[in-house]
């Protein structure tokens, strides 16, 4: 049994949903324990200062649609069409071991998930035993039950209903561990232009590294939390589609990290982000988390 994105200590998960004091002490401490700065979220200039203000100053709606893994299936559908979305399998309040034995049998491998955090993620398959299926099914029930909004200073994410849902997998182009994941970190410029910045995270299951380019796909020679070890990358069939769609998306928006799988040149949409790394992931320098904030032009809050 896989379990994706793992995140799993529900102790701290209730102890910083009920006390205020104790969540914003939490994540203060580790904003200075990633970062190794002083931050200042009342005015920020550095893209993780900036992310901390938009948790804390949020206001725009869209938010709450676009950051529920069922919802924003919908919305981006209706602006690029269907063809990019990974197909639904299952959504409800609830799942059971005998739901998703008649989808295994059905479809084959899955992915089960809840659509108001970020995980666990687990990836179903008809090799795995009883247990482990009704474990996975415990487990995302249980998760339903966590205000993730409240767990990860996310407002947003407690707007959402909390539900199941489970996916069609989509697997790696042959030779590769991994799908090919490109993030494009999008900001609106004050001219209404947009600036795009591409991160691609490499080998995640076995040596994960990451490496960012602009949208022409140049190395830029800074690191985010973890190490930069390629510094080239081929582009990838039907790259040009995949760049009109994410800026297509990013418009309502001063900041957004979209998200696509690409395999062969087929388009799979991943998800928004707004607050990437819950705004504590340490730049290779404070110098590039500020060059970064820098492209960050428009209100932080929406």
């Amino acid at each position: 049994m896989r379990r994706v994105e793992l995140n799993s200590d529900w102790k701290m998960k209730k102890i910083l949903k009920k006390i205020i004091w104790v969540r914003k002490s939490y994540f203060f401490y580790s904003f200075l324990k990633e970062n190794k700065y002083l931050p200042n979220f009342r005015k920020p200039k550095t893209y993780n200062e900036k992310i901390n203000f938009r948790k804390s100053s949020w206001n725009n709606p869209l938010f709450i649609t676009c950051a529920d893994k069922i919802a924003v299936k919908k919305y981006v559908a209706d602006i690029t069409g269907k063809q990019y979305i990974i197909p639904t399998l299952y959504e409800a309040d609830s799942i059971s071991l005998d739901i998703v034995k008649g989808i295994l049998t059905k479809h084959g491998d899955c992915l089960l998930k809840a659509n108001h955090n970020s995980g666990p993620v687990y990836l179903l398959s008809n090799s795995m035993t009883e247990s482990e299926l009704q474990s996975a099914c415990d487990d995302v029930n249980d998760q339903l039950s966590i205000d993730f909004g409240k767990y990860q200073n996310e407002p947003w994410y407690s707007q959402i209903e909390p539900q199941i849902l489970i996916e069609k997998r989509i697997f790696p182009e042959p030779g590769e561990n991994d799908l090919k994941d490109y993030k494009f970190h999008i900001f609106r410029q004050n001219d209404g232009s947009q600036k795009v910045i591409l991160h691609i995270d490499f080998d995640r299951s076995s040596n994960h590294n990451r490496s960012f380019f602009d949208d022409e796909l140049n190395w830029l020679p800074f690191a985010m939390k973890y190490p930069c070890i390629r510094t080239h990358v081929t582009k990838p069939q039907n790259y040009d589609e995949m760049l009109k769609i994410a800026k297509k998306l990013a418009e309502p928006f001063s900041y957004v990290r979209v998200d696509f799988y690409n395999v062969n040149g087929n388009i799979y949409f991943g998800e928004l982000t707004f607050a990437h790394g819950g705004g504590r992931e340490s730049f290779t320098s404070k110098a590039h988390d500020l060059w970064m904030g820098q492209l960050w032009q428009g209100n932080p809050a929406t």
